[in-house]
């Protein structure tokens, strides 16, 4: 293989292999239940990640999600 092919081959490769330690974001999931799914399994295997999910540290992840309280939620950009 060549050196050049080398180079540009390991960054990729080290990318894909931390892509699934990379904190979600409330975007990342379609409703509130499947965010506070992984939540809870997040939290309770002592992994990182599920704080972002909870900005107003109520227990429930993606409150502006669909099927969440919409309590607490960010502003709209215009």
């Amino acid at each position: 293989m060549k050196t050049t092919t080398k180079l540009f081959c390991l960054p990729l490769l080290m990318l894909a292999l931390t892509a699934p330690a990379l904190a979600k974001t409330c975007k990342d999931f379609p409703t509130q239940a499947a965010a506070q799914k992984y939540y809870e399994a997040q939290k309770a295997a002592g992994k990182s990640g599920w704080k972002k999910l909870d900005r107003d540290n109520d227990s429930r992840a993606c409150d502006c999600n669909v099927g969440g309280n919409g309590k607490h939620c960010p502003n709209k950009r215009k």
